[in-house]
């Protein structure tokens, strides 16, 4: 729901996070918004929930990756000194390659994705770009980083057309004006009641 669609409700008693209904037409719309509302605060905290646990996720996972390469790497050339066949020992520029690689990324995002807040899917990918040099399997790590932070600004762009943008909250619903002593007493019925009260004999407000 747009706040272009609303009738009664505008940004204004949006920011106040109430609205006083004198009318079952305005009680309508707030149902229609509180019931948007709260939809689309559990689809927003479902998507940064689900982005952020990735984003936590993804430099231990790195890190695990790199460990495992060094280890197993380690591993196989301990055989090939054996065998004599040094010329295909891991050389100990790879090796610093792949640690300043990571190092480089755990600063680049953990500053600018996790701790400045950047979902942008070019800052997500340059931020990532340092894994290139550390394993095959942390590319991977770039590739959905790059599709996470394309799918997240197109939904967060979704929602900022939302009314209610961007906490979503719930108005507080009051009868204040009206005859009905809460909002299930608001009828069209208690709005003509109270209006016939508030006119005079000759038909005029009074």
């Amino acid at each position: 729901m747009k706040l272009s669609e609303l009738k009664y409700i505008t940004q204004d008693i949006i920011d106040k996070g109430s609205i006083n209904v004198t009318t079952p037409e305005m009680l309508e719309e707030s149902r229609r918004y509180n019931m948007d509302a709260v939809t689309n605060n559990a689809k927003r905290r479902r998507m940064t929930l689900a982005t952020g646990i990735w984003l936590v996720i993804q430099i231990p996972l790195s890190a695990i990756f790199a460990a495992l390469y060094l280890i197993l790497k380690t591993v196989e050339d301990t055989s090939l000194v054996k065998l004599g066949q040094y010329e295909n020992i891991a050389s100990a520029a790879r090796v610093a390659a792949l640690i300043i690689g990571l190092l480089a990324y755990i600063g680049f995002f953990g500053y600018y994705i996790i701790f400045r807040f950047h979902r942008e899917p070019l800052t997500m990918f340059l931020c990532s770009s340092p894994l290139l040099l550390t394993t095959l399997p942390c590319w991977f790590i770039i590739i959905v980083n790059l599709i996470v932070g394309s799918l997240y600004v197109k939904r967060e762009s979704m929602f900022s057309e939302e009314a209610g943008y961007p906490a979503f909250v719930r108005l507080a619903v009051t009868t204040l004006g009206s005859d009905a002593k809460s909002v299930h007493d608001m009828t069209y019925d208690s709005i003509r009641e109270r209006t016939k009260h508030m006119r005079g004999d000759d038909g005029e407000m009074l």
